[in-house]
């Protein structure tokens, strides 16, 4: 019989050890979550709008400026006026960034690593069906759900005297 509980106590057990090995003590302590998501962004895309930064995090102009002039600040991203149109912000990785985003992948490849050479070929098919099966499911409750939290997000009374 599947026993959520049990699984929930389980995780909970050890997330301290997936989460907070030393590896990524400095990484937690140094960035958002947001920020990572940029760094990610940006080496997904190579170079991105401030408007399509805003976009993918989901955030006001004003959060997204304040992420980019951290990362700016500390050598991850640079941040450049477009040549064909000068209201355009241009952000790109720096070297630091890069290597910074290489680091995490690594990380993240060596628990994928551990997890998987335990486990057979069917396995690690049945493994990545799962993987997305959840990720599916997930995006697709969750988008459902967003466009309302995000609709009373949006609404705001302004006092005015």
């Amino acid at each position: 019989m599947f026993d959520l509980d049990h699984i929930v106590d389980l995780f909970i057990e050890n997330m301290k050890k997936l989460f907070f090995p030393e590896d990524w003590i400095d990484l937690d302590m140094k960035f958002s979550k947001f920020e990572l998501f940029t760094l990610l962004f940006l080496d997904k895309r190579k170079e991105i709008t401030m408007t399509e930064l805003v976009e993918y995090i989901n955030s006001p102009m004003s959060t997204a400026t304040g992420i980019v002039d951290r990362l700016v600040k500390n050598g991850y991203v640079t941040r450049e006026r477009s040549e064909t149109d000068r209201r355009i912000v241009m952000l790109r990785p720096t070297e630091e960034g890069t290597q910074l985003i290489k680091k995490l992948k690594e990380l993240i490849s060596g628990y994928l690593s551990i997890v998987l050479e335990d486990l057979t070929e069917d396995e690690k098919q049945s493994m990545t069906h799962i993987v997305f099966k959840i990720m599916n499911s997930l995006q697709t409750k969750l988008n459902h759900t967003a466009p309302t939290e995000q609709r009373k997000n949006n609404i705001r009374k302004i006092e005015i005297e």
